[in-house]
């Protein structure tokens, strides 16, 4: 009985302690990877995917995933993989993300002085957690960090993970864009970010692709624009140039022909689309463009061009996250991943 307690102790020991894969050429343990893993579970199902919708709601809705079964018990999609092939890949990334911070910190130069605090926040967290779900704090530690987690096991890892994390925080600060970088970035991109108020009308030939039903189209479509003078008349040329009854009734709301606050990229058609977005473009021009996909011509006005300053927020944080991912792809290009004895099915093999 003891030789068979001290033979399941050794590989107890073994499988938490030693090597479970290989990242940056350095051993990651089993307890530190489920400790990662549980991490990057958590952080993508509480991220936001669009709008109100999160990632759990997503997968939960859209994809079958179920919180009440075991991840590797479920087909991620119709694949071959499982949810814990999904979310132990997810796992890898984090674990090279968070090794890149830890060498950029020390490679700034990166001083840690809240460790004793952040810490005792880490657990009291934990602590929070349990009793929100009626179990024990050992129960949490395993639930969410895996079934060889307490909190003395991982807490080697989390000192690390939260060193990394404090100094993600400050390269927020460090790696903040500029009023003159926003400006810049704008100033190069500005029909991803402008709109547009403009009206527009389509003539269609009476017969596709028919070169004298085209022409027909085309004559019309000149003459109306040649009409045009100011935005009253463009409304009223609609309901003169509608070809039914039901186009007329519709084009007697002036409202009808009018876009307002159009991106390039809702306008469908991609010849108006760039008259529209030219630069120097002007108010009350008028054009005649052919819409060759449906044997038509569009009749256009252009209003006005704006843009929105709360953009420049966007554009900050997007320059934020660029800047990021720089520093740490340059960390994480670099490594490695041995997945011994292919522990982890990888995705993109």
């Amino acid at each position: 009985i003891i030789v068979i307690a001290v033979c399941v102790a050794v590989s107890n020991y073994t499988k938490v302690h030693k090597k479970f894969i290989e990242v940056d050429n350095t051993p990651v343990s089993q307890i530190e990877f489920d400790f990662y893993y549980g991490v990057a579970k958590s952080d993508l199902l509480n991220s936001s995917l669009y709008g109100t919708m999160t990632y759990a709601s997503y997968f939960t809705s859209y994809m079958g995933y179920d919180t009440g079964k075991s991840d590797a018990s479920q087909k991620y999609a119709s694949s071959d993989y499982t949810w814990y092939d999904y979310f132990a890949n997810t796992a890898v990334t984090k674990i090279k993300e968070f090794k890149a911070l830890n060498k950029a910190a020390d490679d700034a130069g990166f001083t840690y002085n809240t460790l004793e605090d952040d810490y005792n926040s880490f657990i009291e967290n934990i602590a929070s957690e349990a009793d929100s779900n009626s179990i024990s704090v050992g129960e949490a530690y395993k639930e969410l960090f895996g079934s060889h987690a307490t909190e003395s096991s991982i807490k080697p890892y989390v000192e690390k993970y939260l060193k990394a994390a404090a100094y993600q925080k400050e390269l927020q600060t460090t790696l903040a864009a500029t009023d003159d970088e926003v400006a810049a970035y704008y100033a190069e991109n500005k029909d991803n970010y402008d709109t547009v108020d403009y009206r527009s009308f389509t003539i269609t030939a009476e017969t596709a692709g028919d070169t004298a039903s085209l022409a027909a189209a085309k004559t019309k479509a000149d003459a109306m624009a040649a009409a045009v003078t100011d935005e009253d008349s463009f409304a009223q040329a609609c309901t003169q140039y509608a070809a039914t009854d039901e186009d007329k009734e519709k084009y007697a709301d002036e409202t009808a022909s009018l876009s307002k606050s159009a991106k390039k990229s809702s306008v469908t058609n991609s010849s108006l689309a760039d008259w529209l977005f030219t630069q120097d473009r002007k108010a009350g021009e008028v054009t005649v463009i052919e819409d060759t996909d449906n044997s038509a011509y569009i009749v256009a006005y252009f209003i006005s061009r704006s843009y929105d300053e709360s953009n420049n927020t966007t554009i900050a944080n997007q320059l934020l996250s660029q800047k990021y991912n720089e520093l740490i792809t340059g960390y994480t290009d670099n490594m490695s991943v041995n997945n011994i004895k292919n522990r982890i099915k990888m995705l993109s093999e």
